[in-house]
């Protein structure tokens, strides 16, 4: 595991655990106002085990063996951060960025009609942010859908879209641009380069539902994606894109848009309790050691990917952290549970009425960071496509 991922994993375990406020999370305490005891190991692993419970469609020995590699290693890794070694083998790096996210700091809540369901094993800490933020929840996961080629469904999918308000009668998506050219470059889905972007000759959809609990869909044609000026992929340029959705080529009536993006410059300097994305995280693959942390992690974790999941985090990293965006300053960090799907994800001050959106995630990796692109930054680029931002 690289030095990065491993350091990253060593502050979050030194870090107090304050007993109020967002879920227990995981924050550091500033200067002047005392020092708290680290969470002990043994603690952290019994609040992760006491979080994870067999699904009943899981079979037994499956659930036994995947629960014992990965507190085993677990505890391996969590003890040598203890006691300053960062010597981390890859299975003990994996196991210990799972049990962070497994002991409830970073939690990943499945949504059924756009609400957390009372009784996700997650929820015990954030049941208070999660009853007063319910309307903005689900206001906000109702504009939510998954990208997807022709007959997708939750295993296969692309990425994360959301449905904003046009400044005429169009319906429009954003999502990043990456997500178009992986719909292009592995799925084949046919486009013709335009002097805007591209006309979408083949099927690409997005469906507003991509529910865990629900068979019940709601596909809408993407007809054509606007390009900003400077566009890239990640940090060579502006990953975000404008889609238009085809008008009367849906199964049902659109959600009601988003409200106003904001692009206020207080949200790209952290200044928010904290935050949450929804979206479509898939399941992690296999990885780098002698364990498949896919069926580990998927086991343990439900098996239930590629579908419409909230996540809420805090903000990390301000404009120009990132090494490759020292001189863009274009990008935020965040440290929201996300595996790959999540792309397109909107960032939402969901504790915020509205809630307000202010940035697009687009990468990063669990256990270090994640990015996401500032609409503080992007606004320029993104209004002259049709896209409304607040005053």
């Amino acid at each position: 595991m690289d030095s990065g991922r491993v350091d990253r994993l060593a502050t979050l375990l030194s870090m107090d655990r304050q007993a109020a406020g967002i879920g227990v999370r995981a924050i550091p305490r500033a200067e002047g106002v005392g020092v708290a005891q680290a969470p002990r190991v043994d603690d952290i692993l019994d609040v992760a085990e006491a979080n994870l419970s067999r699904p009943p469609d899981v079979d037994v020995g499956d659930w036994q063996q995947a629960h014992g590699l990965f507190f085993s290693n677990a505890r391996k890794a969590l003890k040598k951060l203890e006691r300053g070694d960062r010597a981390l083998a890859p299975d003990e790096g994996y196991a210990a960025e799972a049990v962070i996210i497994g002991d409830g700091t970073r939690p990943s809540f499945l949504l059924c009609g756009n609400k957390v369901a009372d009784d996700d094993p997650f929820i015990r800490t954030w049941r208070n942010d999660l009853t007063s933020a319910q309307a903005g929840i689900a206001s906000l996961a109702a504009t939510v859908g998954r990208i997807q080629p022709d007959s997708g469904h939750a295993s296969k999918f692309i990425g994360t879209g959301t449905l904003v308000q046009s400044v005429g009668d169009e319906d429009l998506v954003l999502t990043n641009y990456h997500v178009i050219k992986m719909a292009e470059d592995r799925f084949d889905v046919a486009m013709r380069r335009t002097a805007k972007g591209f006309d979408i000759d083949g099927v690409l959809e997005i469906d507003f539902v991509g529910e865990s609990c629900s068979l019940d869909s709601n596909r809408h044609r993407i007809a054509e994606v606007r390009l900003p000026e400077g566009f890239g992929e990640t940090f060579s340029g502006y990953d975000v894109v404008v889609a238009r959705l085809d008008k009367g080529n849906g199964e049902g009536a659109l959600p009601t848009p988003l409200p106003l993006l904001n692009a206020e410059p207080s949200y790209a300097t952290g200044a928010m309790a904290s935050l949450a994305l929804v979206g479509f995280p898939a399941a992690p693959g296999a990885r780098d050691g002698d364990i498949d942390w896919g069926f580990v992690i998927g086991t343990l974790f439900g098996n239930r990917f590629g579908v419409k999941r909230l996540a809420p985090g805090r903000f990390t990293d301000g404009l120009g952290s990132h090494p490759d965006d020292k001189t863009a300053r274009r990008a935020i960090g965040h440290d929201a549970t996300t595996f790959g799907g999540a792309s397109g994800s909107l960032v939402a001050a969901w504790l915020d009425t509205g809630p307000p959106c202010f940035a697009i995630h687009f990468g990063g990796a669990t256990g270090l960071n994640n990015y996401a692109l500032s609409f503080a930054a992007a606004r320029s680029v993104l209004e002259p496509l049709g896209v409304r931002f607040a005053p």
